[in-house]
């Protein structure tokens, strides 16, 4: 559903049976943007993220699209939480209540309790008119009542209704907004301390880091902009030449966005693409390297920029229009090395001799759970099955990845998930299998110059963790074989 972006909305409808009448209401373009996009992310199986960078919101002002995007990922994130409010306040289980009216309470809430310069009066004025713009007339005076209850409350009498709870686990899962079964999953492998410090970290902004597109601008000149707009810049500890943002923001319309001079990307990410390249540039001459499940594009541009002209790069996918994007994305990074090809990884790949590639990387399907600082709503989808589902499909990816790799040549799997089971366990069981692959991890990071003393996982491969790296937690394993 569409929603005119305009500041006051004319509507009609009939109230307490009587005739139908017209009213006049405020509503500001980012609450309603945040509500459009958190139903479809509710009722659509969409992804915030995308919908925020998508044309649907592009009318919306800059200060009104970063309200969208903050109103919609702290709901997002903080989502158990303000249920578990909702529920206390108005005395009622959630499913007794319309999902219109859920969402417009965990807007109110969240702008009442974690956000200091939202006005009270239009975070509640507002929820309640959403909720009869939607036609849920007669929720209006209890949605009323309930954020007027929030608001007297206030953050301490909140915080001491938190503190109240009495079981540990069901305590943290509700003051950090986890699922309780992910909690538990973690506390068992880390230890409650450590799984309390990653749930709390998952609901942070992420750190903005990118690379530097050498091939479009020098770095010197990208560097010598962000000094002149006083934005701060520190280099990567993970990955080389890459920055994160220290201090100051970058708008999507600033010269380095606008003219391709960089490429934000995730330090997690760009770490899998430089152990890969570890090494391989100064030893083959004419590399050819295989991106099994290469879509959206990001670390296959960041290998094309990485190995030398020369290399041949074959970037696969199932998905044809996925496949166009990366086309796209490799034209604006001016990468021409790249070979696209649209297939189904989950069986026998379609070339003609077997074992003709130096390196192969599998960044495999996953559950995403690593992500959740930018895809929050990735916890409240994914479950136990799904999990060992995924792990099923990448074992059968990484034995057809497999099978593209020469004698000496490098196997790289790669997932962003927290999770053992689509990381060490998929890794244990195909070595297993094929003994002739042997884990060259700590020999890449050692490469790299990268410190891997809190890196490397006891069983295989290493790993990062959004609360001890400040990135995306990825699990990388390079295997070499014989």
């Amino acid at each position: 559903m569409r929603f005119p972006f305009h500041l006051v909305i004319r509507f009609e409808a009939t109230i307490n049976k009587q005739d139908a009448c017209c009213t006049f209401m405020k509503i500001s373009p980012a609450r309603l943007a945040a509500y459009d996009i958190l139903w479809r992310v509710q009722t659509e199986d969409a992804y915030a993220s995308n919908l925020l960078a998508s044309s649907r919101y592009e009318a919306l002002s800059s200060v009104d699209h970063a309200l969208a995007q903050e109103l919609t990922l702290g709901v997002l994130r903080w989502q158990l939480q303000l249920d578990w409010l909702i529920e206390h306040f108005a005395r009622r289980k959630l499913k007794k209540l319309d999902a219109e009216v859920v969402i417009a309470l965990r807007l109110g809430i969240y702008q009442l309790n974690f956000l200091s310069r939202i006005p009270p009066h239009a975070a509640i004025n507002e929820s309640v008119n959403l909720v009869k713009l939607h036609k849920k007339f007669s929720a209006a005076p209890m949605v009323n009542g309930v954020l007027r209850s929030v608001q007297r409350a206030g953050k301490e009498g909140i915080a001491a209704l938190l503190d109240a709870i009495k079981t540990p686990l069901e305590k943290l899962s509700i003051v950090a907004s986890h699922p309780q079964w992910l909690l538990q999953k973690w506390a068992d492998r880390f230890g409650f301390e450590e799984a309390q410090a990653l749930a709390l970290a998952n609901n942070h902004s992420p750190q903005i880091a990118f690379r530097f597109h050498q091939r479009v601008q020098a770095e010197a000149t990208t560097r010598e902009w962000f000094d002149a707009h006083q934005i701060k810049l520190r280099n990567s500890t993970l990955a080389p030449n890459a920055a994160v943002i220290a201090q100051g923001s970058l708008s999507a319309l600033s010269e380095p966005m606008q003219k391709n001079w960089i490429y934000l990307q995730d330090e997690a990410s760009q770490f899998v693409a430089h152990a890969l390249t570890a090494n391989l540039k100064s030893q083959i001459s004419n590399l050819k390297l295989l991106d099994v499940c290469a879509a959206p594009g990001s670390k296959t541009s960041l290998l094309a920029s990485l190995l030398p002209d020369d290399a041949v790069i074959v970037a696969g996918d199932l998905h044809l229009h996925r496949l166009q994007t990366m086309r796209e994305l490799a034209a604006r990074a001016n990468v021409t090395n790249l070979n696209l090809v649209q297939l189904d990884a989950s069986k026998s790949l379609p070339f003609a001799t077997e074992a003709m590639f130096d390196a192969v990387l599998l960044d495999a399907p996953c559950s995403g759970l690593g992500t959740l600082q930018r895809h929050p709503e990735i916890k409240w989808r994914v479950t136990q099955t799904k999990i060992q589902e995924l792990a099923e499909l990448q074992k059968t990816l990484l034995v057809n990845a497999a099978s593209q790799v020469r004698a000496g040549g490098t196997l790289t799997y790669s997932v962003c998930s927290t999770e053992v089971e689509e990381g060490e366990d998929v890794i244990s069981w195909f070595r297993a299998q094929q003994p002739a692959f042997q884990d060259v991890t700590k020999e890449r990071l050692e490469a790299l110059g990268i410190d891997f003393a809190d890196r490397l996982t006891p069983i295989v491969g290493a790993r990062t963790f959004t609360h001890e790296h400040k990135c995306e937690s990825f699990f990388v394993c390079v295997l070499q074989r014989e």
